[in-house]
């Protein structure tokens, strides 16, 4: 009786090729749908998951998109249920994690404005809503302690510069940095948010603490407002 022969299904072996390709060179050469579709098949295990990531890419407009994406637009997605979407959520939620405790542990130079640049967009970057992020450092220029203020407008927040004063006091920081995001928008700032930022520099300055830079994160790039002289 001959033998019977089993054919795998397709995706296997390109699954395969994916993982060889990561293990040889990491992400060098993947596309963004590549990159998703890798992840995606830790959590969906017998199925392509080609044809579904290249639909969330199509969808939310690339990788950064889907991850800032809300969980029930993702379960959406012909292919993704709630626990892939979670899943993608909870990557999202590791990237910010992983920069804070980076940061916490001294490895991010805050001197150093590209660093600070990907910190932010790693932390508030994606965030569908308009953030206000708070660092606190000593005067080793290190953190002590980071905080999104609130979601909304930040411009509207009026009651900011008192809170930064009053955590920066509680934290005995030296100087303060503060970043938003611009959500689909610009990252030139408006009036109110040279207003804000005039604000907090003046409340800072009675407690002879510094306003060391204001960095606006948006998806065409970013605004600091040292590098334009007006923190000097």
């Amino acid at each position: 009786m001959p033998r019977e022969i089993k054919i795998l299904p397709s995706y296997r072996e390109h699954r395969k090729r994916l993982r060889r390709r990561f293990d040889k060179s990491g992400f060098e050469g993947f596309h963004d749908y590549e990159v998703l579709e890798l992840l995606l098949t830790f959590i969906i295990p017998r199925k392509d998951t080609k044809p579904t990531a290249k639909e969330l890419i199509k969808r939310f407009k690339g990788l950064p998109g889907v991850l800032s994406a809300d969980i029930k637009q993702l379960a959406q997605v012909n292919g993704i249920g709630p626990k892939a979407a979670e899943f993608l959520k909870i990557i999202d939620a590791f990237i910010g994690f992983y920069f804070d405790q980076k940061a916490l542990s001294g490895n991010i130079q805050f001197a150093e404005l590209p660093q600070l640049v990907d910190y932010f967009k790693a932390t508030i970057g994606q965030n569908p809503n308009e953030v206000m992020r708070v660092l606190y450092l000593n005067s080793q220029n290190k953190l002590i302690s980071a905080e999104n203020l609130s979601e909304g407008t930040v411009s509207e927040a009026v009651a900011f510069p008192r809170r930064i004063v009053e955590e920066a006091l509680n934290h005995h920081a030296t100087t303060v940095i503060i970043a938003h995001n611009h959500p689909g928008g610009l990252p030139e700032p408006s009036d109110n948010d040279d207003s804000i930022t005039q604000q907090i520099k003046n409340a800072l300055h009675t407690v002879n603490i510094t306003l060391q830079e204001h960095v606006i994160i948006a998806q065409d790039g970013f605004y600091s407002y040292r590098q334009n002289g007006i923190l000097d």
